[in-house]
């Protein structure tokens, strides 16, 4: 049974944001000065705007770096988000765990379609390793899109021969656009088919950038999944947690009962996200020491 505090939940920026009828670049706009408006002010940590490479998003910064960098990379169906939104978690990530957060940008559907959001989250990634940042430092992170991005990301390192990362982190990822889930993420927001194809029009979605859980997952990176047990997207963590098994990966699944998709990011408002995001620090803790 959900707590009361998740009953009568406040909601998140999704969920506060009328989203019928609007034009996707009003929307981003007005999510992203919000978002921003409301974060928490800490003495120990700073954030500013800036970029990797090519790639502009928001540097998170603590006043007393302990090592190692998520490399975070939004959601919002590939068409919606930017790198404001996870800035209340990855503040607080940065808080306790002492590590350089970047949040990137990316180009975003229907204007910029498949393979644009890979190639600039892979783009990013490749610029913090050139910036001289290890791999064996970096743990990529994601929510919704951005967890399939970052999911997406070790295929394109094997690919193009670059080192992988250390670890991911996911949050209600997409793994398997090819049984796409029947209904939307989140009340108000286009349908998950809906979204495909404003993303990745006539693309075979089998393509491990589109569905990270049919690439090769022998020497896919440490993974830890997040996801909530009432959501639709709940088959797309178990298939990748399953194939990634078989294939001898270590990946680990936190499955939050009754809990809405990318309930995390939500950390202030109910007890389910703050006991999701310990332990998502937790597992940030054992591959970033």
């Amino acid at each position: 049974m959900a707590s009361t505090a998740f009953l009568n939940r406040k909601g998140s920026i999704w969920e506060r944001t009328e989203m019928f009828g609007r034009p996707f670049p009003e929307l981003r706009e007005e999510m992203e000065r919000r978002i921003v408006a409301e974060l928490r002010h800490y003495e120990d940590v700073n954030w500013e705007e800036g970029a990797a490479g090519a790639i502009r998003g928001k540097w998170v910064r603590p006043a007393k770096a302990e090592g190692g960098l998520v490399y975070y990379v939004h959601g919002g169906g590939f068409t919606l988000g930017s790198s404001g939104i996870p800035m209340p978690f990855l503040l607080e990530l940065s808080h306790r765990l002492g590590v350089t957060c970047f949040s990137a940008d990316y180009r975003l559907a229907p204007e910029h379609t498949f393979p644009a959001a890979p190639d600039d989250a892979f783009a990013g990634y490749c610029a913090l390793l050139e910036q001289g940042w290890k791999a064996e430092d970096i743990v990529l992170c994601g929510e919704s899109a951005g967890a399939t991005l970052v999911l997406a990301i070790p295929h394109m390192a094997r690919a193009a021969g670059v080192p992988m990362p250390r670890a991911v982190v996911a949050l209600s990822p997409v793994t398997d656009a090819t049984c796409p889930a029947d209904g939307t993420v989140l009340e108000g927001l286009d349908s998950s088919n809906d979204i495909m194809d404003l993303y990745a029009p006539g693309r075979d979605r089998a393509d491990p950038r589109i569905s990270p859980a049919l690439g090769e997952l022998s020497d896919f990176p440490d993974t830890f999944l997040s996801v909530g047990g009432a959501e639709i997207l709940l088959r797309d963590s178990l298939v990748f947690v399953e194939r990634a098994a078989r294939a001898g990966a270590d990946v680990r699944l936190h499955v939050g009962r009754d809990m809405i998709h990318t309930y995390p990011l939500d950390l202030w408002d109910y007890p389910e996200a703050m006991e999701a995001f310990g332990e998502i620090e937790l597992f940030l803790r054992q591959k970033l020491r």
